[in-house]
């Protein structure tokens, strides 16, 4: 009968409430840009497999690169707190803050595929900015631009959200400079002709619009979710 190989059990080094610092050379797993070396915090959680949950001290928060925090808030991560391995920590004996400042920002390309990224282009933002919020400012910009590549008329679907849907037919955006077709609480209005007349309908009600549904469903993503 063979002997049962033992596997050596990982013994932690550190402990809950020690405060570390982060040694220099230390990089983000996910953002290979941003440097770690200097962070500042305390163990809050030791795990099995020797990694540590570190929470950053305030100190640390106030002192990282601001492209830190945008991509937290674009990404939903959590800023507050990091897991790092034994190796990567050193234990914190006081004195001021030496945090490595990245000196390169990679930019991640615009891509097409992704609903978010189609808006910044629509904007000229790159993949680290926030989507701009539905005012009066942003809203002639995708006016523009949905003027310039919807293709018209098209066929759509109005009212399924009052229940009751119909067919319509949309034949413009129209003219900015005669009539105001921005509405303060509605967004962008279009004009459609039903059942022979033609009136005003918001955008963001459209559904189904064939052969724009792409077009008309990022902006209204963009409405409902930045207005």
């Amino acid at each position: 009968m063979s002997k049962q190989k033992r596997v050596p059990l990982v013994v932690a080094k550190l402990k809950v409430g020690d405060k570390v610092r982060v040694k220099h050379g230390i990089r983000d797993a996910d953002y290979p840009d941003i440097p770690l070396g200097g962070w500042a915090g305390t163990i809050s959680n030791v795990h099995k497999d020797g990694m540590y949950t570190i929470r950053w001290s305030r100190e640390t928060l106030a002192s990282i690169h601001p492209i830190v925090r945008t991509r937290s808030e674009r990404d939903g991560t959590v800023l507050g707190e990091y897991w790092l391995s034994y190796g990567d920590l050193e234990p914190d004996s006081g004195g001021p803050l030496n945090i490595e400042q990245p000196t390169e920002i990679t930019v991640k390309p615009l891509s097409p595929k992704d609903q978010d990224d189609r808006i910044r282009m629509i904007f000229s933002l790159t993949s680290e900015d926030p989507l701009p919020e539905v005012g009066n400012e942003t809203l002639p910009t995708y006016r523009d631009y949905l003027a310039k590549n919807l293709t018209f008329p098209f066929q759509a679907e109005h009212g399924a959200e009052y229940g009751h849907p119909e067919r319509v037919k949309v034949i413009g955006l129209g003219d900015p400079d005669e009539e105001p077709m921005i509405d303060e609480t509605y967004g962008l209005l279009c004009e459609a002709r039903i059942e022979g007349q033609v009136v005003m309908l918001p955008l963001g009600e459209l559904e189904d619009a064939k052969p724009n549904r792409r077009l008309i469903d990022d902006y209204c993503y963009w409405l409902h979710h930045w207005g």
